[in-house]
């Protein structure tokens, strides 16, 4: 199947899948898409969007003639609340791609960014994922002067539509790697624990368990090493992390996890230490480490 595409020319979305998939990563895809959909749909400016709370943010912008960088910076100082009766708002509300086209006042009410780049004729179509609009991308001529029409908002809906599937696929795949990098480690952690717990000598008098006749938290090796028994490395890395204040956000971007990810580690980590909160865990876990501390000293 092919798609009518501007100035009479046609391009295939196989062939429009395949180039985008090899874009790479999706930060690379999300600053590379906007030069693609130029050459793809013959435009002379292609901005791409994204959309976090109602709010519109600038993140990459391609210009057939100049640096774009100075615009792009500018835009991402003004970012754009989605409010009616923003042209948009209206896009975002009924999910379908559009032509804005001021001279003609085909559409009427203020438009996005407008103020940098000067809009006035162009074409702006929502990238949708799971039913959700989660960026847009808009596409003029300034420079060759042709007009922008409906044939123009059908082929960058179709673009917006190729890129949600290798977008969303994209992010997929780097979720999947990193947790099974997770679990690898995991795995490793649980080899090296069994081996451990097997080599371990015997002694006299000691309970299948181990633990019989002490109180909570006084395993063998009281402090650091009995947090370790409790944890995962990866946990243990979490823990450090909350120690130190830090919150969910934070230990997500640092450790490259997400933040389901490390809301999921921290639930474990309340449970298997016995707390209910994040104050508590990091108090628990500082009583641990100096108690241990106390007892080497003595």
């Amino acid at each position: 199947m092919t798609v009518a595409r501007a100035a009479g020319r046609w391009f295939d979305p196989a062939d429009l899948l395949a180039r985008l998939g090899d874009l790479g990563p999706p930060s690379e895809l999300r600053d590379r898409s906007p030069a693609l959909a130029a050459d793809t749909l013959a435009l002379d400016r292609v901005l791409l969007s994204t959309v976090r709370d109602g709010v519109m943010h600038a993140d990459a912008l391609h210009l057939v003639d100049g640096d774009p960088t100075a615009a792009l910076g500018r835009l991402r100082e003004a970012p754009v609340r989605l409010e009616y009766p923003l042209v948009e708002g209206e896009v975002l509300r009924r999910r379908r791609a559009q032509v804005v086209d001021v001279a003609t006042g085909e559409v009427g009410g203020p438009r996005a960014f407008a103020d940098v780049l000067e809009w006035t004729a162009y074409a702006v179509a929502p990238v949708v994922v799971e039913g959700r609009v989660i960026g847009f991308f808009h596409g003029d001529r300034t420079g060759t002067g042709d007009p922008i029409d409906e044939r123009d908002a059908t082929g960058l809906a179709s673009f917006a539509a190729c890129f949600a599937v290798v977008y969303e696929r994209t992010v997929l795949r780097q979720r999947l790697r990193v947790q099974l990098r997770e679990m690898r480690q995991v795995g490793s952690w649980a080899d090296a624990r069994a081996a451990e717990l097997g080599d371990r000598p015997i002694e006299l008098g000691e309970d299948a368990g181990g633990d019989a006749g002490r109180s909570p938290g006084r395993r063998t090796g009281i402090g650091g090493e009995a947090v370790r028994d409790l944890l995962t490395p990866r946990e243990l890395e979490v823990l450090e992390h909350m120690v130190r204040g830090e919150t969910n956000v934070g230990i997500a971007r640092d450790l490259v996890l997400s933040e389901g990810t490390v809301k999921f580690h921290v639930k474990n980590i309340l449970r298997k230490l016995h707390v209910s909160n994040r104050a508590e865990a990091t108090s628990r876990y500082l009583h641990l480490v100096l108690d241990r501390g106390a007892g080497e000293s003595r």
